[in-house]
């Protein structure tokens, strides 16, 4: 626990100096490179806000977020979606309990005293006293002051922060030339590239503070590079990206040849027979297929519906599948707020400490989330849901998996992976940027794509080879096109949620019918 002085209580002028960009003069250099509070400005923050606030309240959740998104097609900027948002959640008790999200670009103690004392001003929501819900004993909000540990975790690299203002025009600058220099090496009678590509580089704080004085402090960055090229044609297309938490393992030259080589090699696709086929998923087709798993785990937020891992109308695991084998005995998948690749804040939203998660250990089904009431019934630890997924992997490479496969096809990437049946985990997709025969241990030529019709909890009870794990980059995704988010964050906005997964070798992966999608 640490309390700042009461001079810096009501000190915010931090909060002007972040808010003028217009010159960088007047700004401490290491804040400027931040671009988010650090620990003690969202204390004095925290304290300041407690301090105006008449209302009972229990605890304060500060959340800044600052992401630089930039768009490029065909060797042009195209725009940026940069963002920087701080936001201050309390409860207050305004008839039944609401929580109060306050969304600010407050500059100074007397601003934010007038937006706290707008919020206390609501008047109360007609309820009939019937309908109000009573008191939880195991209500977070009731439990406040019970000790909690915090596992400490490191998710933050200057690097990616420094890259918001320096390295990204640096890397945009030289993606573009080198989108140029490729578009003009195409042979003769070649068909040029569409090239469309995302930088993204973001910073996140988050501030839990009780009125007690204890508080829990979390922050992490994060990185993403993605290219898409395309023939003119339409015949053709390939795709690239990489994932990092620091950006100084990014590399976006690299991103931009791998899309436009995986392009090349996607030109002539001739068509081959739908069927299933032993296949071979590359780590963003087995990313997109783990992705969507999120909603299975997440028990409190799928209440009375079915899925693969049984009723979830029933905390107390009795139709579930709890401590069943649902995959491979080669498949565990786990969350851990300390995962270098797949690390998340060591506490959720509201304060309560986030652990590992293991899901699914050699097959088995473990546990799921729980929210804190039904966790502290049944004596687990609350998990809102994955802050991220992690598969354990093995030692095959692709080359090894390609080179034991007599007749089978290689896929490089999914898209538009969406669920079909909830009972059976059905997804429906379409095989992109990158489809090959393979033939007597080589990659024969490229074919068109596949739509198909499959459930990861077959797909994943029928696997021949484990490849290394590696974190999947998806790009900026628009709103509606994520998964529900599970960290308290608005589902429409990036980043997602790290998935790290092995490629895999699976045997009668069901390709449903041919697609004319590029």
């Amino acid at each position: 626990m640490s309390v700042l002085p009461p001079s810096r209580l009501t000190d915010l002028s931090f909060l002007a100096r972040r808010a003028d960009t217009s010159s960088d003069d007047d700004r401490d250099a290491h804040n400027a490179t931040r671009r988010v509070l650090t620990h003690d400005e969202a204390l004095a923050l925290a304290e300041s806000a407690l301090r105006m606030i008449t209302a009972p309240v229990q605890t304060i959740v500060i959340n800044h977020r600052a992401t630089a998104v930039t768009k490029i097609v065909n060797g042009q900027h195209l725009r940026c979606l940069d963002l920087d948002e701080l936001r201050l959640e309390f409860p207050l008790r305004i008839g039944s309990k609401l929580q109060v999200t306050i969304g600010t670009n407050v500059r100074d103690a007397e601003t934010l005293q007038a937006v706290i004392r707008r919020a206390e001003s609501r008047k109360a929501p007609s309820i009939r006293k019937e309908d109000e819900e009573p008191g939880d004993a195991d209500d977070p909000s009731l439990v406040w002051s019970r000790p909690k540990q915090y596992l400490p975790v490191s998710l933050w690299h200057d690097s990616t922060a420094r890259a918001m203002a320096t390295a990204r025009g640096e890397a945009l600058a030289n993606m573009v030339r080198q989108m140029h220099m490729l578009r003009e090496r195409q042979g003769v009678g070649m068909s040029p590239f569409a090239m469309a590509g995302t930088i993204a580089v973001s910073a996140r704080a988050r501030l839990c503070h009780y009125v007690n004085g204890m508080s829990a402090w979390g922050e992490c960055t994060d990185s993403e590079v993605t290219v898409s090229a395309r023939t003119l044609d339409g015949k053709a297309s390939g795709w690239s990206g990489q994932a990092h938490r620091d950006w100084d393992q990014i590399q976006p030259e690299r991103v931009v040849r791998d899309a436009v080589e995986m392009a090349n090699r996607m030109r002539g696709a001739v068509r081959l027979e739908p069927g299933r086929y032993t296949t071979v998923l590359g780590p963003a087709a087995v990313g997109q297929l783990v992705r969507m798993m999120h909603y299975w785990f997440a028990v409190q937020a799928n209440r009375g519906l079915t899925s693969p891992f049984g009723l979830t109308n029933s905390p107390d695991g009795k139709q579930l599948r709890l401590g069943q084998r649902v995959f491979d005995e080669r498949i565990s998948m786990w969350s851990d707020p300390d995962d270098p690749m797949g690390g998340y804040f060591p506490f959720f939203g509201d304060g309560w400490p986030s652990g590992k998660g293991v899901w699914i250990e050699h097959g088995v089904l473990r546990t799921l989330a729980y929210d804190e009431s039904e966790a502290l019934a049944m004596g687990r630890l609350p998990m809102v849901g994955p802050m991220s997924v992690h598969v354990a992997g093995g030692t095959t490479t692709l080359e090894e998996m390609i080179a034991n496969c007599d007749r089978g096809v290689y896929v490089h990437r999914f898209g538009n992976v969406q669920v079909a049946n909830n009972e059976s985990g059905g997804l429906i997709g379409t095989t992109r940027d990158g489809c090959f025969l393979i033939t007597d241990g080589k990659i024969a030529h490229p074919i068109t794509n596949f739509r198909f019709f499959e459930s990861p909890f077959l797909v994943f009870n029928r696997i021949l080879a484990v490849g290394v794990p590696e974190r999947v980059a998806f790009g900026f995704l628009r709103p509606n096109q994520i998964i529900p988010s599970v960290d308290g964050d608005r589902e429409d906005e990036w980043p997602n949620p790290p998935i790290v997964v092995p490629p895999l070798m699976v045997r009668d992966f069901n390709f449903s019918s041919l697609s004319d999608a590029v």
